[in-house]
């Protein structure tokens, strides 16, 4: 687990994966900024209060300003989960580079058809947006936000990377059974996944150093017999 997470930050400094960060890092900026400049928009043309006597206006303009001041906060708390949904995306070519870099005689993976993928991608960035606003519910009680953060992102993201690296290899049924076998790893290395969530600005990384480590743990404990090569001599 220990040499996964080292291995997982060591790869973020591989060019490749640095390309596709500058990608989802833009992307993301320009989906949060939209969505602020849309929400600021809507503030300042919808009435909220209307016309009441001496105050209504005054508490309309208050009421718009700090609008857009909770709109930015929650532009800021959901950019993380917009790089999640984005560098799903990219998931193939992250774990490419990574096994390229560090099991280049692995067999090529599975093929996996543009609806499986995309639907693991988007589950997994909706699953991250989910997770994000509902945590909020405890952002003002720290000790609670934070353990229940790691508790329960422990276990879903641990759940949903293995997804993201383990369809490659294998078929559905087998990755059930895989991951229930393997549970207490997974879920610690979910946690250390988790972890590097709630450090702010880093865990703008973690859709690329959770694919990473993720991948190492299960190269490491999965089967390997599709490396194996068989060869037959005929005499």
């Amino acid at each position: 687990m220990i040499s996964a997470f080292f291995k997982a930050i060591d790869d973020l400094s591989d060019p490749r994966l640095r390309a596709y960060l500058w990608q989802t890092v833009l992307l993301s900026l320009a989906t949060a900024v939209g969505l602020w400049m849309g929400l600021t928009w809507l503030l300042f043309n919808t009435e909220l209060i209307g016309e009441l006597p001496w105050v209504g206006g005054i508490i309309e303009t208050a009421i718009d300003y700090l609008g857009v001041v909770a709109a930015f906060v929650l532009m800021l708390i959901l950019l993380p989960a917009f790089m999640g949904l984005f560098a799903s995306f990219y998931i193939e070519a992250i774990c490419r580079a990574v096994e390229e870099r560090h099991y280049p005689d692995i067999a090529p993976p599975r093929e996996q058809t543009i609806v499986e993928g995309v639907k693991i991608g988007v589950k997994f960035g909706i699953l991250l947006i989910a997770l994000n606003i509902l945590l909020l519910l405890f952002i003002f009680i720290p000790p609670v936000y934070f353990i229940a953060g790691w508790a329960i992102n422990g276990f879903l993201l641990g759940r949903e990377y293995l997804e993201m690296v383990g369809f490659r290899r294998m078929d559905q049924n087998e990755l059930v059974a895989f991951r229930k076998s393997k549970s207490g790893t997974i879920y610690l290395a979910g946690l250390a996944i988790a972890v590097v969530a709630t450090i702010p600005v880093v865990n703008l990384l973690l859709p690329f150093f959770g694919t990473s480590m993720m991948l190492h743990v299960f190269e490491r404990i999965r089967p390997h017999n599709d490396n194996i090569n068989i060869t037959i001599s005929v005499s």
